[in-house]
């Protein structure tokens, strides 16, 4: 029973910052944007293969083939906004529908370009750690304090720089922002290009976490959907919380009732949080 417990902390806290760091970036753009960019999760997956081919096809070097996956999520997530969301952010619908499609639409291109195939990716960290008696990968332990190292730099970065005030500005009162002198055209693009970033560092660490395949991208879109409706929608603060109450609600069903059931009561949960609380529990 004790071995169970531990395995359930550790693993829920490594599960917890992925979820995190992949939630994070839908977060920021409808705090800043009011849409829901549904292709978020495309993108993660979109990371994991192309630093999948740089690494272990092409041959480029570790660091840079992150950077390449990074920046290609980044480019595609600028690209979303520049060529398709820009014209339509006051029909949130709209978005809605078209970033589903997008996501569709890359997943179709991943299958066409790399196959249906299930790819293994290389452990960005190799070997294990023992702690508290459980055998912790060190890859994932990698993931989480690169995972807590993005949360806190983008947290620092909303609190703390000018263009992240603005992001908070427009996130509480969007019309009193503009006012103010803010460009909210300006905001987005930056929102979009830091949440694409986010997302390619999420799919390196997801792929090397689990495995690549086509459909990787559906389970992060349904937990991050679930994460910030339980945490708030625009909420960063409530999306950390509620990517722990996912996380750990997930590890445990995993390790103790049905591996089967992992995504059932985390969903359980945003419907009821929905019914008792509409905004979320840090919504406004």
């Amino acid at each position: 029973m004790l071995a169970l417990a531990q395995s359930i902390a550790i693993n829920g806290a490594l599960l917890s910052g992925l979820y995190a760091l992949i939630s994070l970036g839908f977060t920021m753009i409808y705090g800043v944007g009011r849409v829901l960019n549904l292709a978020h999760a495309a993108y993660v997956m979109l990371g994991g293969y192309v630093y999948f081919y740089c690494l272990q096809v092409v041959g480029i070097p570790e660091p840079l083939s992150m950077l390449i996956a990074i920046a290609v999520c980044a480019g595609a997530s600028l690209a979303t906004y520049v060529g398709l969301v820009r014209r339509y952010m006051s029909n949130p619908t709209i978005v809605f529908v078209s970033t589903f499609i997008l996501a569709l639409v890359i997943n179709y291109l991943v299958v066409l370009i790399w196959g249906m195939e299930t790819k293994n990716v290389w452990p960005v960290v190799a070997g294990v750690t023992q702690f508290m008696g459980q055998t912790i990968s060190n890859n994932l332990l990698c993931t989480l304090i690169v995972s807590w190292v993005c949360i806190s730099g983008v947290l620092l970065f909303v609190r703390k720089t000018h263009m992240g005030r603005a992001m908070r500005a427009l996130a509480m009162d969007r019309k009193g922002a503009i006012v103010s002198g803010i460009n909210p055209d300006r905001v987005n693009l930056l929102t979009w290009t830091i949440a694409g970033a986010l997302a390619g560092i999420a799919g390196i660490f997801f792929g090397s976490y689990t495995y690549l395949v086509p459909s990787m991208w559906h389970m992060p879109m349904v937990m991050s959907f679930a994460i910030v409706i339980i945490g708030g929608l625009g909420s960063i603060e409530g999306t950390l919380i509620a990517s722990h109450i996912v996380g750990y609600m997930q590890t445990t069903t995993t390790l103790a009732i049905d591996e089967r059931l992992r995504g059932v009561f985390a969903l359980i949960i945003m419907i009821i949080v929905l019914v008792v609380r509409p905004k979320g529990l840090f919504g406004k």
